[in-house]
């Protein structure tokens, strides 16, 4: 029988401040998005995301290098949130063109409820940011817009077909978003929409 008294056990000593998350780079994520979110830019600081967390600069070097690389986990964070808005869109069509259709609707949305995400996702920024993570999420999207596109042709997901049609969609759904974004048709939430359905529906 031991004779060591468990309350002179030492304790295991506690946590440094900042890394006492569970996971300190998914947290780092989300507060990056709400500050991307509130200042409608990515005009803000590595301290700032670590200050919103509750955590010192220096325990976000352990996940993240610079703002840069907490600046890419967002924008792939961003896309895998896009594709599964994308897949969901779809699920709410009966025929193939109405899944097109209803991701085409899940796009533009996406855009207009996420502009400073969107904007990061698609800028200059998240282009020259080839880290595996990043490429991986934005192939997610257009893999489900391709395989809409595939199922309402008829035809092999890498058929030129497919490529084409796909382009054409995206570039479509995508001019749209920005068109809305910038204030460039003036659109109301109620006619949205409408425009959408009238040029995506004219896909063929």
């Amino acid at each position: 029988m031991s004779t060591l008294d468990k309350s002179a056990t030492p304790s295991r000593p506690a946590k440094a401040d900042g890394y006492h998350h569970g996971n300190l780079g998914v947290a780092l994520v989300e507060a990056g998005m709400d500050l991307l979110e509130q200042g409608d830019s990515a005009d803000f600081s590595l301290r700032e995301a670590a200050r919103r967390v509750g955590v010192t600069v220096n325990a976000c070097y352990r996940h993240y290098a610079n703002k840069d690389a907490l600046m890419a986990a967002i924008s792939a964070e961003g896309f895998r949130r896009f594709a599964a808005a994308l897949r969901q869109g779809a699920e709410k069509g009966d025929t193939p063109r109405q899944r097109l259709l209803g991701s085409g609707l899940a796009y533009v949305a996406f855009a207009r409820q996420h502009p400073a995400l969107f904007r990061l996702m698609f800028g200059a920024f998240s282009a020259t940011q080839r880290g595996d993570e990043l490429v991986a999420a934005s192939q997610q999207a257009y893999a489900v817009l391709k395989t809409g596109i595939a199922t309402a042709l008829g035809k092999d997901i890498d058929s030129p077909e497919v490529t084409t049609g796909a382009l054409r969609a995206w570039s479509m759904a995508h001019g749209l978003s920005f068109l809305v974004l910038d204030g460039q048709l003036n659109a109301q939430a109620q006619t949205v929409e409408q425009i959408v359905h009238q040029v995506l529906g004219s896909w063929e």
